[in-house]
């Protein structure tokens, strides 16, 4: 068995660009780890890390067993879908998705399109600005507000709540820290509830009030868990997702210019830097019981961090996978995961991402990181994009 107390991604990863060279190395090197001091597995080839997606009997979602309970947590524990084994994951996915449908998610482009263009309205004739914390944060934030029906006013709110789950610490302490930090959020979320039951509206928590299927509708402590899951993934992800699109066309100009001349190009440009740097670097699975992957036994019960961040560059999967490719074919990227527990959320994701892309190339000829900027970059061991991205813009 191989172990490693490098089972982590070096600090400030992004800002020295060792990140990916990190990747590299444990997919060479240390394919199927064992970190002694945290006692978790990683485990990094494209080939296993399908293997772990596509095998939800054996590496499960659903931890409640080894999560210590706590009112508040257990109230968001209950909607969130990427915590669900089957069967229930499947009942609960199917009866969500008639309020989240395809079509729901199309007919939202035109609020979504007023609130970007908004957003970028308010940064005027500015060469200068951040283009994460003015256009990339504030963009999702304001649609999931709007998705949810929540006043305008709150929007603030729900940045917050985005913030504080996904700085949330390991371990019992920092499973107390987030389970205060959700009793706001549970509370909100129930008092949204109640005023929709008493008095429906054209929204998102009206439609989940009112979805059933076979006679099945959701109570108050599943809606809330899922307005949790959509503050978590959809707010956080998405602007890094935004901010990733710029990072990356800033290192190719000229693929900015041809995307902008021709775009059509923008849906297969936006899946590769989804491949290329995915907004989740990994996810955890627990392994149901004894288990061989990589050739390597892992014991029942055990952690497993899935690195779809170094899958995505794995040569076996994708050739020449380091280079940045906007013409890619076949692009199976796992990104959005995959199997069951692909992103409920990626249609929405792909949507806000287009609108603003297609906003930035309408609006600016080059968009560039400001050199030497002061860019703070997500901690990768569990997310990759910026939340500060300092941008200097040139117009037609």
């Amino acid at each position: 068995m191989t172990t490693s107390d490098a089972v982590r991604p070096p600090q400030a990863a992004e800002a020295n660009a060792h990140f990916f060279e990190w990747l590299a190395k444990m997919r060479r090197e240390e394919p199927v780890s064992y970190n002694e001091q945290t006692f978790q597995w990683s485990v990094f080839r494209h080939e296993d890390v399908t293997h772990i997606m596509s095998n939800t009997d054996v590496f499960v979602n659903d931890m409640s067993d080894i999560t210590p309970p706590q009112e508040d947590y257990d109230v968001f524990f209950k909607g969130n879908i990427a915590a669900m084994d089957e069967p229930r994951h499947r009942k609960f996915r199917m009866l969500v998705s008639k309020a989240f449908s395809a079509r729901y998610i199309a007919g939202l482009e035109p609020k979504l399109l007023q609130i970007a263009t908004g957003l970028l309205d308010a940064v005027g004739d500015k060469k200068h600005f951040d283009i994460a914390a003015d256009f990339a944060f504030p963009f999702p934030v304001a649609v999931i507000a709007d998705i949810l029906g929540a006043p305008r006013e709150d929007a603030h709110l729900f940045a917050e709540w985005a913030n504080l789950l996904h700085a949330s610490n390991q371990g019992v302490e920092g499973h107390r820290a987030t389970a205060m930090r959700l009793k706001s959020l549970n509370t909100y979320m129930f008092e949204q509830i109640r005023r929709r039951r008493a008095e429906p509206r054209d929204d998102l928590i009206t439609t989940l009030v009112r979805a059933e299927m076979d006679g099945r509708t959701l109570d108050d402590e599943e809606i809330v868990g899922f307005a949790g899951v959509l503050l978590m993934g959809g707010i956080t992800t998405t602007a890094a997702l935004i901010s990733n699109i710029v990072l990356t066309f800033d290192r190719f100009p000229e693929l900015y210019g041809e995307v902008r001349a021709d775009r059509s190009l923008v849906p297969q440009a936006i899946e590769e830097v989804v491949r290329i740097r995915p907004s989740f670097s990994n996810f955890v699975r627990m392994t149901a019981e004894d288990v061989e992957i990589g050739g390597e036994i892992i014991p029942a019960g055990e952690l497993v961090h899935v690195w779809i961040s170094s899958a995505n560059r794995d040569t076996s999967a994708f050739q020449d996978p380091d280079r940045f490719d906007i013409h890619r074919e076949n692009n199976r990227h796992v990104g959005f995961g995959q199997g069951i527990h692909y992103c409920i959320g990626a249609p929405l994701a792909r949507l806000e991402s287009r609108i603003a892309f297609n906003l930035l190339l309408d609006r600016y000829r080059s968009v560039q990181v400001v050199p030497d900027a002061d860019i703070e970059f997500l901690d990768t061991s569990d997310m990759i994009g910026a939340s500060r991205l300092p941008v200097v813009v040139t117009r037609d």
